[in-house]
């Protein structure tokens, strides 16, 4: 650690660095401009999240017990593994239901990460697992998800040329963006989802829970916020716009196992840059085959929501004059041409096309709603392959008007 006695002298005059919210729990609830140009994190990478940003020190009075209006020697976790020990004022705040405002007077000391650092895997720029720690991870995350019977979907995100950036504005900027790029990410998290840096410019999400329909949303927001945010402010009018390419799928509906799931979500996005980046695709299963046929919503007496139009491995289409809201999940059984008896799905609707009657041959989509498979049994499945694959001269094209997942 080095000691800066620049900011020494700061202390003396008087002059504070920067002031924060923080409750006893350890949860950032405010900060100012100051203390985010101090530290390097945004308000929005910090706000509402436990991140143990600020510990004391050994043999240094805590939060609490400065809580009076005392000093406290606090050590401040910046991104990419930077440190800063920093002597505050430290005051309870009773109007802010007992949190602690913060004041930091001075920096002590600070403690610089090494680039080429992997502390526990962890990636020390973004704080993000590292690619072979998320390779285990996901190996986990597939099992538990098919124990359970639930869905996980991954979407893998790449940043659209990254390299352009670093060759205009220096390796330290291009490094300064897939560190915001990090605190983006975290902040896009609920409490069970894992996002982790696989290379470079590319990242990994883990969604519990989220079939392929519930993933495509979530990349969606996450491109728009990475769209959206200020990149590199110092470099003003002459700032670059950062953008990303995403893809998804998601187990059971595109694939059974983990190396499946990463490929599918690889092919995903690839397709995503192929279709001219900043852009979010799905993996898409084929065949696709026309299919007419009776599906019940299962129950003690099964109910017939409608009548079929597509089906695919991840899920099918149901014209229906008595729709199901977005985002329900339905147990759904329907009989193939080629297996007897019934198939018995799990399936979430993800999509509605609005109308009341389906229009035979209609060159416009046929009004229903659509459903991704989230679980079914092992001959289930094998049923519907089977006939897709008998079926596969049949196939289904866009240009036939026919909606599907």
């Amino acid at each position: 650690m080095l000691y800066d006695a620049r900011e020494g002298a700061s202390f003396d005059r008087g002059v504070p660095r920067g002031t924060f919210l923080i409750d006893a729990a350890g949860t950032v609830l405010g900060l100012d401009a100051r203390l985010e140009a101090l530290t390097g994190w945004s308000a929005a990478d910090l706000v509402g999240r436990r991140r143990d940003f600020a510990t004391r020190l050994e043999r240094t009075p805590g939060l609490a017990d400065a809580g009076g209006g005392g000093r406290a020697v606090l050590r401040l976790r910046c991104p990419g593994g930077r440190t800063l020990d920093v002597e505050a004022t430290v005051r309870t705040a009773p109007e802010l239901g007992g949190c602690f405002s913060v004041q930091v007077q001075r920096v002590l000391a600070c403690a610089e990460a090494s680039a080429s650092a992997d502390h526990d895997g962890v990636d020390p720029l973004t704080g993000l697992p590292t690619g072979e720690v998320f390779v285990r991870l996901l190996e986990d995350r597939v099992r538990l998800a098919g124990a359970e019977g639930k869905p996980l979907a991954l979407v893998l995100a790449d940043v659209d040329q990254l390299r352009r950036i670093g060759d205009r504005f220096g390796r330290d900027a291009e490094r300064e963006v897939v560190g915001n790029l990090g605190g983006i990410l975290r902040a896009s998290l609920r409490g069970h989802d894992v996002a982790a840096r696989l290379h470079e410019d590319d990242f990994a999400v883990l969604l519990p829970g989220f079939g392929r329909g519930s993933a495509r949303q979530f990349a969606a927001r996450l491109r728009s916020t990475v769209e959206g945010f200020r990149f590199l402010p110092s470099a003003g009018a002459e700032a670059p716009r950062v953008t990303m390419s995403l893809g998804a799928a998601s187990v059971p509906a595109d694939a059974e196992s983990a190396g499946d799931l990463l490929a599918r979500a690889r092919e995903a996005l690839d397709e995503a840059r192929r279709l001219g980046r900043n852009r979010v695709w799905c993996y898409t299963r084929r065949p696709r085959v026309p299919l007419r046929t009776p599906v019940f919503l299962e129950g003690a007496d099964p109910v017939l929501l409608g009548y079929s139009k597509d089906l695919s491995p991840s899920g099918l289409f149901v014209a229906t004059g008595s729709p199901v809201e977005v985002g329900m999940r339905c147990a759904l059984s329907f009989p193939l041409p080629s297996a007897e008896g019934r198939v018995h799905v799990i399936g979430k609707v993800v999509r509605m096309v609005p109308g009341a009657e389906a229009v035979a041959a209609s060159p416009r989509p046929v009004p229903g709603m659509g459903f991704e498979f989230e679980r079914f049994g092992p001959e289930d499945r094998r049923a519907i392959e089977a006939f897709l694959y008998e079926n596969e001269e049949t196939t289904v094209r866009p240009e036939d008007g026919i909606c599907s997942i």
